[in-house]
């Protein structure tokens, strides 16, 4: 089993590369009454906030709480 002193010594790693490697957060929000489950990654430099379960349901920001605000509102207009 490797560890992760290996993989950084393996190459230079960016701030933008660690937040993608390491930004996986899952949230929920509740919109008319309704739970709705997402999850937040980070990649090209963006946050973005997505449920799979809803079709259209994605939302970006440049942090993690503006995505998950976004697709909040995402939600509540397509629902």
């Amino acid at each position: 089993m490797g560890s992760i002193a290996s993989v950084l010594s393996a190459a230079r790693l960016t701030a933008q590369t660690v937040n993608e490697l390491v930004v996986d957060v899952g949230f929920s929000t509740t919109v008319a009454g309704k739970t709705y489950v997402a999850d937040v990654t980070y990649s090209n430099g963006e946050y973005v906030a997505e449920d799979g379960n809803l079709s259209g349901a994605v939302a970006t920001g440049n942090s993690i709480v503006s995505a998950e605000n976004n697709l909040t509102a995402r939600i509540d207009i397509l629902v």
